[in-house]
């Protein structure tokens, strides 16, 4: 209760409702100013707008005003948060991690490295660096190890205002380790299945994953694995040429097994069919497999054809399983002719953008702007899906501006359609980040690129 009336006492110390509303308009109008559109059509502002400001609320904020919170997974003993850092919770992170966090790291890089810190905090607290972190607590809802790639995004892209060898620690904690007792790794501690990964190359049909909130999706988990172990390999390269770096002997080698493990994707791509498909123990895959555009219980809230577009982070190795260039370009349009792309399930946001690989960009431009002007509009519902914790509009918003980061963890972003004929973003560092794009809002293609 003390806590709580030192909340209200110094966030509304006036207790006069008109003036709260006019500081909140002003605390709003100084976060979307921080990016400027040239438009004259009011329903492209407030698709933008609106998406900018749904992309501004998670994770939030879970200190009282004096630092005072309480301690992750346990509740007890109430901590402070150094050095006027906020501490914050609820990373929706199988979702926000494609985009949500990578535009946190280009706007608010300060507030990304505290959001960061938060992480390596629970991991200290709690032992594991968490895999779904929610109400303060450790969960073993959705898939994937990925606050390694928050984590590793961050510092790829520069931002240093955390301890990145405590976070390593707890990535290479999750990576190689699992809980040494079954009531830990029943409440969300460590990787689900990471044995079986660990054995097999891949997560075998023969492994239901119980102790999961969504059992099974064996495939998906082990796409994701592989996509967060090259992350983590980054993070260890890049350590050891910064200022950074502890040298630790126990590091040593561990960049080659993590970028042996980056391959495993491999494993769950049927040779065959070149798609994502279940696969036994004894390296057999699915007799009958031959629909890879139903929702089965190996893939996760989707069908092997969402899937199978999931290695970001090796997009050529992919074209190759799939039996080279012009196999993977005759699949990648069958997602959009046959209308099977999801816009409203995140592991089909990178899609569209795959095209560029292939050396069609022009593709990518066509269905990043239908998916832009068919799947956000500005009415209720007007979204395609929830927007969990942002990622749906983080899309919208790095697609508007004309790139996005299809492989966090990597400083790269690949090109896509700007949708506004001038955007400016104002940086915190005092820079001004400026696009140009000449007749944007009248066309799709790109003519020429200049930096």
């Amino acid at each position: 209760m003390e806590g709580a009336q030192k909340n209200l006492d110094t966030e509304i110390p006036h207790w006069d409702f008109d003036r709260t509303r006019q500081e909140l308009n002003s605390i709003w109008e100084q976060r979307l100013s921080q990016v400027t559109i040239q438009t004259n059509n009011r329903n492209d502002k407030e698709k933008f707008y609106g998406a900018l400001y749904r992309a501004s609320f998670l994770p939030r904020t879970f200190n009282d005003v004096d630092g005072r919170y309480p301690s992750f997974s346990t509740g007890h003993p109430f901590r402070q948060s150094a050095n006027g850092r906020n501490y914050y919770e609820d990373y929706s992170m199988w979702d926000t991690y494609r985009a949500l966090h990578p535009l946190v790291n280009i706007l608010t890089p300060k507030k990304a490295g505290d959001m960061m810190q938060s992480l390596v905090d629970k991991y200290e607290q709690g032992g594991w660096l968490p895999i779904f972190p929610c109400w303060n607590s450790y969960t073993a809802a959705m898939i994937g190890d990925h606050c390694i790639s928050a984590l590793g995004d961050a510092y790829i892209k520069g931002i240093r205002n955390f301890d990145i060898n405590k976070a390593c620690e707890g990535m290479l904690r999750n990576a190689f380790r699992t809980p040494a007792t079954y009531e830990e790794y029943k409440n969300g501690m460590g990787r689900r299945a990471l044995n079986s990964y660990l054995k097999y190359g891949y997560i075998p049909l023969e492994d239901s994953v119980p102790e999961a909130f969504h059992t099974c999706e064996q495939v998906s988990r082990t796409l994701e694995y592989a996509y967060d172990d090259f992350v983590l390999a980054q993070v260890l390269q890049k350590l050891e040429t910064s200022d950074d770096y502890f040298p630790d002997p126990q590091k040593t080698g561990l960049y080659d097994t993590l970028m042996i493990r980056a391959r495993y994707y491999r494993n769950v791509i049927n040779p065959s069919t070149g798609y994502a498909q279940g696969r036994y123990a004894d390296g057999s895959f699915l007799t009958d497999a031959g629909n890879a555009f139903s929702f089965t219980r190996f893939i996760t809230e989707g069908a092997p054809c969402h899937y199978t577009w999931y290695a970001p982070h090796d997009i050529y190795g992919l074209m190759e399983c799939m039996g080279g260039k012009e196999k993977y370009i005759a699949k990648l349009d069958s997602m959009f002719s046959e209308h099977r792309y999801w816009h409203g399930n995140e592991p089909c946001h990178q899609i569209a953008y795959l095209f560029n690989y292939a050396g069609q960009p022009w593709k990518t431009q066509r269905e990043v702007r239908h998916i832009m002007e068919t799947e956000y509009l500005n009415a209720p519902g007007g979204l395609s899906g929830n927007d969990d914790a942002g990622q749906m509009s983080a899309w919208y918003v790095f697609s508007a501006m004309g790139f996005y980061p299809v492989c966090p963890g990597t400083p790269y972003y690949i090109i896509g359609s700007p949708s506004f004929p001038r955007m400016s973003i104002r940086l915190e560092n005092g820079k001004t980040f400026t696009i140009l794009a000449h007749n944007a809002n009248k066309k799709i293609y790109i003519s020429s690129q200049q930096n």
